[in-house]
């Protein structure tokens, strides 16, 4: 498992103006198995399928983007979780293609690819909430006191970052009150956030990601595509970070 350091990830904040905001923040699972419990996804974050899915998506990565940042989280909605991941540092159409390409790799019904706007009459927000904790492990568990529907939350040792998609107002005081508990910082970032796939049957989902993988290439000249029923794909494995970079 790799979990890129944040000090790259809070500057990527502080960039977020001019020509930065075209980058937009891609999240994907490996997961496909319903109703895991949040011990069992926590216990996934080490698992032989989130070190492919990570290697595979910093390799596929690079070709699109050139420079992804990737990093290993936990994801956790209505009663459940699973092991996940939050890409940055590529612009949207790269975003969505290397989405297409992770969805149909890891046979995922959906992907959600947030591309921040600093037009005003943008409702939607992405939200990040970071904080320390001494005891990280108890994160997940403590922000299922709050009536948040879903979340993306990133560990580096104590410090916590949970990112919320929020297509409307609904969710904000509940957002509040859990920075206010946890003496957090609270980030928004206006935008528009796109699904793709199907909510509900992976084999539409998977023609949905074909038909966004096919168009990309056709426009492109890109071929990624056939690299994902490989041998060379399914072999990778992540390497740990080494150390933060100064």
């Amino acid at each position: 498992m790799i979990i890129r350091p944040f000090r790259r990830l809070i500057l990527y904040w502080f960039l977020l103006s001019g020509a930065s905001l075209a980058q937009s923040f891609l999240f994907v699972s490996p997961n496909t198995r319903d109703h895991l419990s949040d011990e069992d996804a926590a216990g996934s974050l080490n698992s032989f399928e989130q070190s492919n899915f990570l290697a595979v998506a910093k390799y596929l990565g690079k070709k699109v983007c050139g420079a992804p940042h990737i990093f290993s989280a936990e994801g956790i909605y209505d009663g459940a979780a699973e092991n996940s991941s939050l890409l940055t540092g590529c612009k949207n159409s790269q975003a969505q293609y290397l989405g297409a390409l992770l969805g149909r790799y890891a046979h995922q019904k959906q992907i959600l690819v947030f591309d921040p706007s600093p037009l005003p009459e943008s409702k939607e927000r992405l939200l990040m909430v970071e904080f320390t904790t001494d005891h990280p492990a108890d994160t997940v568990k403590h922000l299922r006191q709050y009536p948040i529907s879903g979340a993306t939350v990133l560990f580096q040792g104590q410090v916590i970052q949970v990112y919320i998609w929020a297509v409307d107002h609904a969710e904000d005081a509940a957002v509040h009150r859990l920075a206010d508990a946890e003496h957090a910082t609270l980030r928004e970032i206006p935008g528009k956030g796109t699904m793709i796939g199907d909510e509900l049957s992976r084999v539409v989902a998977q023609h949905a990601f074909d038909q966004r993988i096919a168009a990309y290439e056709r426009a492109h000249h890109r071929s990624l595509s056939r690299l994902l029923g490989s041998k060379q794909l399914h072999d990778m494995l992540d390497q740990p970070a080494s150390e933060v970079p100064r």
